[in-house]
């Protein structure tokens, strides 16, 4: 009995079934469909991951209740008033201030400024004053390891506000690495039929 090899096609990795379904080039208002849908998608995005890291410094505080509740020394109560607002002030930085790149990576200056308010005082200041405060109650926090009258795993509450700064400031960064602005300077002017 004699078979017959019928001869495929030769597709490449980067050639999925997808390609079939997708043209070659979009014309000018399917660039824009495609856009203003990956933008929604990014904003969607952003604000599930704001939400996520919002709990991490409005849930922190609370570790420090018990440390005020119990305490006798007023340097341990104190100490955990500032770094509860210095968890505070991290929450405020990750809803409120936004970290602005000057350049996208063209070289050429970004014109999202126009669309913003101008920055006050608070909006400037505040990520490095937290910045400063955190470090500086991080290395606070080695004075209290092993210290009589306290309890043994306060200094580690101590740490808490600049392991927080550092990844709401980490993941603020990440969210703006995405600028599907970008992609406006990339369309082509395709006229569809």
């Amino acid at each position: 009995m004699a078979t017959t090899k019928l001869r495929k096609t030769f597709r490449s990795r980067m050639d999925n079934s997808d390609s079939d379904d997708t043209p070659e080039a979009l014309d000018e208002e399917e660039q824009e469909k495609l856009i203003a849908k990956m933008r929604a998608e990014n904003q969607e995005r952003n604000d599930e991951y704001l939400r996520l890291f919002l709990a991490l410094p409005l849930v922190t505080p609370m570790t420090f209740l018990p440390a005020i509740a119990t305490s006798s020394l007023y340097q341990v109560k104190f100490l955990s008033f500032i770094c509860i607002s210095s968890l505070l002030a991290t929450g405020y930085i990750l809803v409120f201030v936004s970290f602005n790149q000057p350049n996208n990576r063209n070289g050429k200056p970004r014109d999202l400024d126009r669309f913003e308010p101008a920055k006050g005082p608070v909006a400037r200041c505040l990520p490095y004053l937290d910045g400063a405060l955190s470090f500086l109650l991080a290395l606070n926090a080695v004075g209290w390891r092993g210290r009589r009258g306290v309890h043994p795993g306060f200094w580690i509450l101590c740490l808490q506000p600049a392991f927080v700064f550092s990844i709401i400031v980490a993941a603020k960064k990440i969210m703006l690495e995405v600028d599907i602005d970008e992609l406006e300077a990339l369309k082509y002017g395709y006229k569809g039929a």
